[in-house]
């Protein structure tokens, strides 16, 4: 049996869907839930605000409270729709959610 090359066409297809698949396995999805991966983002973002207030290890127990006081009081959607303005708003114009704003609150009094 002699092997054939693949038509260009059918290369160029089976290339083509090789790239497709590849790039869809390697997509982030948005979280829907206080899952590992929220919790990752959510406290790396969360230490690089905080740390200049009290140094790394301050700012990494205060996010550690403020999440577990998220997931606690907060539900998931608030959450989300919080971050959500939080990207689209200037820093002088975002409005936090009093359930949210109470969780700071509460982690700023633990400090």
């Amino acid at each position: 049996m002699r092997f054939r090359p693949l038509h260009p066409i059918l290369l160029g297809a089976v290339v083509a869907s090789l790239i497709v698949f590849a790039a869809a396995c390697g997509q982030q999805l948005q979280p829907t839930s206080y899952d590992a991966t929220y919790q990752k983002n959510f406290t790396f973002g969360c230490s690089a605000q905080s740390k200049d207030e009290g140094g790394p290890q301050a700012a990494q127990d205060y996010c550690r409270c403020v999440y577990k006081g998220l997931v606690e009081k907060v539900p998931f959607d608030d959450a989300k729709a919080f971050e959500e303005q939080q990207a689209k708003e200037e820093a002088g114009q975002i409005k936090v959610p009093k359930n949210i704003q109470a969780v700071i609150d509460s982690c700023k009094k633990t400090r």
